[in-house]
């Protein structure tokens, strides 16, 4: 039996620009920010996630764009904190501001028609019968010492979603930077710079 080796793939010059500027900034930390606070504000079965990069314009599944975008952030921090670039980094920097145009037009509509997914979330979690009123009762009412990472996640969630206007409006600031961002060097002094040789 005979095994094949394969060549290690050189890393394209766009990935390994990419790369560079991600490690030398901030903005992976930003994206995460961003990502994490998505996930809190989004519902994968109400929300109507819309992207430009599809024929008819409506994300199909709300949990699959989630996933795949989580998968593409991890890829690209995993990259940067073990100084490894990959092949197909850029790709994924591309993809990843794709997602993030996506959180734009959602958070962007969401604003403009009063939070209807937050507001719906605080109402039911307001409730009587809510868990979170629940924990609020046994924290004041000292049965419940110690929060968990149940409580904490569910916590999170509710202070999130309460605070949705101005968490949209600081986070659709940050993604329209990012967005706007080549994550490609400057070669305008260099006439004979080509990405293809």
């Amino acid at each position: 039996m005979q095994m094949k080796l394969f060549k290690q793939q050189p890393i394209p010059k766009t990935s390994q620009e990419a790369f560079d500027i991600l490690s030398c900034s901030y903005d992976l930390d930003d994206i995460q920010s961003i990502f994490f606070n998505f996930k809190q504000l989004v519902s994968i079965r109400k929300s109507v996630l819309t992207s430009h990069a599809l024929p008819n314009s409506t994300v199909p599944d709300n949990q699959a764009f989630i996933i795949d975008l989580e998968a593409r952030i991890n890829r690209l921090q995993t990259a940067v904190a073990e100084g490894k670039p990959y092949p197909t980094l850029y790709g994924d920097v591309c993809k990843v501001k794709e997602g993030l145009g996506v959180i734009l037009g959602y958070y962007q509509s969401q604003i403009k028609k009063d939070q209807p997914i937050a507001s719906s979330f605080v109402r039911d979690a307001q409730s009587r019968s809510s868990q979170i009123t629940a924990l609020a009762s046994e924290v004041a009412g000292d049965e419940h010492p110690f929060l968990n990472k149940i409580d904490s996640r569910m916590l999170t969630k509710y202070t999130i979603n309460y605070c949705a206007t101005d968490i949209m409006q600081d986070d659709v600031a940050t993604i329209a930077e990012i967005v706007q961002k080549p994550y490609l060097a400057d070669h305008s002094d260099d006439p004979k710079f080509s990405y293809i040789s």
